[in-house]
């Protein structure tokens, strides 16, 4: 992962905005040259106190509320693993190794597929025997879970599993759109845009203003100070507006890539067991 943008959420913004807050601060120092009295300092400090205060509440409440939609998207994911894991195991326990590789390929797919979908990039599934032609211009995720479903009940039919292992199995195909449609939710239900506009503007009035008040007293070291201030203000807020959205590929989203590769592996290991007993 790449520590400057670790530091640095959103790098080239967050370095813009913390050059231009730079550059402002030094022309305030140069303008003020002390004709600012510091009796106004004194008058203004606890206004701007309250006001640093209300600031801490809502970057404290809008970076939250950014990580609860993180923190959901990491524990849906987090039991997209499990529901396939055991999903897995069931079938291979109850199936022949033609059945249980058809169906541990559309298993191995469907994470593939939702990141994708989640990404609004294209379906990407070479190496698998998933026709990815029958995905395109779908919801890909309800179409392999549709598949899932269909070749349930054909095991059904063909008595390869009886009504008991059916309604166990079905559990973990239903469970697969519940968690779709919940990470869905999260991607379409963004934080409202005029709380995020409410709190850039008592953003930037506060640093406008803060260095007219901070200069007759600290003069050039002023400078550092608002440096020291602006930094960690803008990296909370670009920080929360890149993990709101956790399906991403910023190095704050969640690793999507990392999750699909254990699950891949993870079957891939259940069968390999299998093969070997």
């Amino acid at each position: 992962m790449n520590l400057i943008a670790i530091i640095f959420p959103k790098t080239k913004t967050f370095l813009k905005y913390l050059l231009l807050i730079t550059v402002y601060t030094c022309a305030v120092v140069w303008f003020d040259d002390h004709y600012f009295p510091r009796h106004m300092f004194f008058e203004a400090k606890e206004l701007m106190t309250t006001t640093s205060i209300v600031i801490g509440l809502l970057l404290a409440f809008r970076t939250n509320s950014a990580y609860d939609r993180w923190w959901e998207g990491r524990k849906l994911w987090g039991q997209l693993v499990n529901e396939i894991r055991n999903f897995c195991l069931k079938c291979n326990t109850l199936l022949n190794s033609e059945q249980m590789e058809n169906i541990s390929q559309l298993l191995i797919a469907f994470p593939y597929i939702l990141k994708n979908h989640l990404r609004g990039g294209a379906t990407n599934l070479d190496g698998l025997k998933v026709d990815e032609a029958a995905l395109s211009g779908k919801n890909a995720p309800l179409h392999i879970a549709q598949t899932i479903e269909s070749i349930l009940q054909q095991w059904k039919r063909d008595k390869a599993i009886d009504g008991f292992d059916l309604l166990f199995l079905d559990t973990h195909a239903r469970s697969l759109m519940d968690i779709t449609g919940s990470c869905e939710r999260i991607l379409k239900s963004p934080i409202a845009p005029s709380y995020k506009y409410i709190i850039w503007l008592w953003l930037i009035l506060y640093l406008l203003v803060l260095p007219w008040l901070l200069t007759p007293v600290l003069d050039l070291y002023t400078i550092p100070a608002m440096i020291f201030g602006a930094y960690f203000i803008f990296a909370l807020e670009l920080l929360a507006e890149e993990v709101e959205e956790p399906f991403g590929t910023n190095p704050a989203d969640l690793p999507l890539d990392s999750i699909c590769e254990t699950i891949k592996s993870s079957i891939h290991q259940i069968i390999k067991i299998s093969h070997k007993h």
